[in-house]
Formats: C-alpha cells, sequence, structure tokens
C-alpha cells in the first residue's frame, strides 16, 4: 500500500510538473532596438515584448535595476492585449550610456509570476549587441601634452557679494557703536580734552615768559585772551566778548574777578603794581580747575 502511494503521488508530480513547463514554454520575451550603432551620451530605445499565458502576471524592470554602463531616461509601457487565454505587454525604455566600450550587450530580464505567486521565472531575451560610435579619430600628427599653457581668465565681479560685505561690516559697526559707542566716545573726548589744555598751557606760559620778560602791555593782554578763548573752546561759553564786570555777575568766577581787576588797572589805568605775574598764575590755576571738572563731567557722562 505505501509503494502505491509513492507512485501516485510521483506520478502526479510529474503530471504538475509538466503541466507547469508546458505553461512557461508558451512565454516568449523578444528584444528590440531601434539602432545598431550609437553615440556616446545619445539616447537610444531598447523594447521589450512579452507574450504569456494570462494566468501569469508579468513585471517589468525599473529604474532601481537599471545599472552601468546604462543611463536611465524614462519608459513607456504600452496596454496589455489579451485574446483566448493568451496576453502580450510590451515596454520601451530609453537609455543612454558614456561607456567606452566598443560594443555592449544587452540583456534585461522580464519577471513572470503565476496567479497565487508560487512560480516564478527570470526570462531574458536574446542579447541584443549595440556598437559604440566613436566621433572622433586622432590625426597621425597628433600628439598628447600633459600640461598646456596657463591662460589668465579675468574674474567676474559679484557684485551681489560685495554688497553682502558690505552690509555685513555695516551691521558690524553699528553693533559696535551701540554696544561700545558711548565708551569710545568718551575716551575720544577726554583725549582731545588733554591734548587742547597741553595746547593751552604751553602757548599761555609762553606769554607769561614774554611778559615777564619785557613787561609789556600787549604782552598782558595777549596773555588774557588766550585765557578767555581757552575757556570759551572748554565750556562752549563767550569769555571772549565778556568785560570783567560782565564776568563777575557769573557763578563762581569769584577766584579771577581780583586778578582781572589788577590786570584791567595795568592795562588801562597805568597802574604798574607788581600784582601782574601773580595774577596771570591765578587765571592759571583757574583754568587749570576748569579743565579738571570738565574731565570729571564726561567721564561720568551716559
Amino acid at each position: 500500500m505505501r509503494a502505491f502511494k509513492r507512485y501516485v503521488i510521483l506520478f502526479l508530480s510529474l503530471l504538475l510538473s509538466s503541466q507547469v513547463y508546458a505553461q512557461f514554454s508558451k512565454i516568449t520575451v523578444v528584444a528590440y532596438i531601434d539602432k545598431d550603432t550609437i553615440v556616446l551620451g545619445e539616447p537610444f530605445t531598447y523594447s521589450l515584448h512579452v507574450t504569456y499565458p494570462s494566468n501569469y502576471e508579468v513585471i517589468f524592470p525599473d529604474s532601481n535595476y537599471i545599472s552601468n554602463p546604462l543611463e536611465w531616461i524614462g519608459k513607456t509601457f504600452s496596454n496589455t492585449v489579451c485574446k483566448d487565454d493568451m496576453c502580450s505587454d510590451s515596454i520601451q525604455y530609453t537609455f543612454r550610456t558614456f561607456s567606452t566600450d566598443s560594443i555592449l550587450f544587452l540583456n534585461i530580464p522580464v519577471f513572470v509570476f503565476s496567479d497565487d505567486h508560487h512560480d516564478t521565472l527570470f526570462i531574458h531575451a536574446e542579447p541584443k549587441p549595440v556598437y559604440v560610435k566613436k566621433l572622433n579619430k586622432l590625426n597621425e600628427n597628433f600628439t598628447w601634452q600633459e600640461d598646456s599653457g596657463y591662460k589668465e581668465v579675468e574674474d567676474s565681479i559679484s557684485y551681489w557679494y560685495y554688497f553682502a560685505i558690505m552690509l555685513l561690516a555695516l551691521l558690524c559697526l553699528i553693533a559696535v557703536y551701540i554696544i561700545a559707542g558711548p565708551f569710545v566716545l568718551r575716551r575720544i573726548k577726554l583725549i582731545n580734552l588733554n591734548i587742547n589744555h597741553k595746547r593751552y598751557i604751553n602757548e599761555f606760559d609762553e606769554q607769561v615768559k614774554i611778559f615777564s620778560t619785557h613787561k609789556n602791555a600787549t604782552d598782558v593782554e595777549k596773555c588774557v585772551t588766550i585765557w578767555k578763548s581757552y575757556l570759551t573752546k572748554l565750556e562752549s561759553k563767550a569769555y571772549t566778548t565778556l568785560t570783567t564786570k560782565e564776568l563777575n555777575t557769573m557763578q563762581d568766577m569769584e577766584d579771577v574777578i581780583t586778578p582781572l581787576q589788577n590786570l584791567d588797572r595795568f592795562l588801562y589805568g597805568g597802574i604798574r603794581k607788581n600784582v601782574s605775574l601773580e595774577s596771570l598764575n591765578a587765571l592759571r590755576r583757574f583754568s587749570n580747575k576748569r579743565f579738571l571738572k570738565k574731565k570729571i563731567e564726561v567721564k561720568n557722562a551716559r
């Protein structure tokens, strides 16, 4: 009984295999190429036509399956046509290649599945050769050259690039001014105050020295003029246009009113008391005092 069962199973297997083979034998794949000679980079078409039983399913490869030396450009399907128990499908691929081989053999498979996907075939059409045409022929006198002469190419001007740099620099300057601007301005103002004060002291002392030598009234007048001009610039007040009497009406001028009156007597009253040099030194001390006061104001400014 067991031997009988084995024979029955073997017979059925052979019968099924013969039926499957008979089905597969009805599947045909034919390939076509629109040209047998191509140029590097020139598109060409490769078509596949498949005839198969209606109880099978055909799948054509897509771009993921295509590899070098072919480069995928596109594909075009044709509608499935069925008649009786046979169907046919077609696809047209568009490729190009940059391979330097003189000949290429195209052999793209077609995937065939049974209706229950238990049977699978990878069927190849007959390989089709494609000849790669050489565009240029080298002249007999042609010689290869490793290096050629350098030809300088004038750079083009990228206005947007330079505009972006200028805008970035401007933004940086604005940021620096906002962060450190007040401090920098105070430092600059203090430096200018020191420079102007040193210049004034040198000029004033030089004129006092001349007066102490010659004792001329004009030298005293020049000292007073230098003193008033410096205070005018330091405090932005019109000291140069004010008389001693008018200066007496201003605040914080008590220290210099008596020295100024003594100098006026020397200039206009003809009184030559030996108080002029001491009065000029009083003016100098007063200007130093006002200079130090101005520095403190600038340092504390916000």
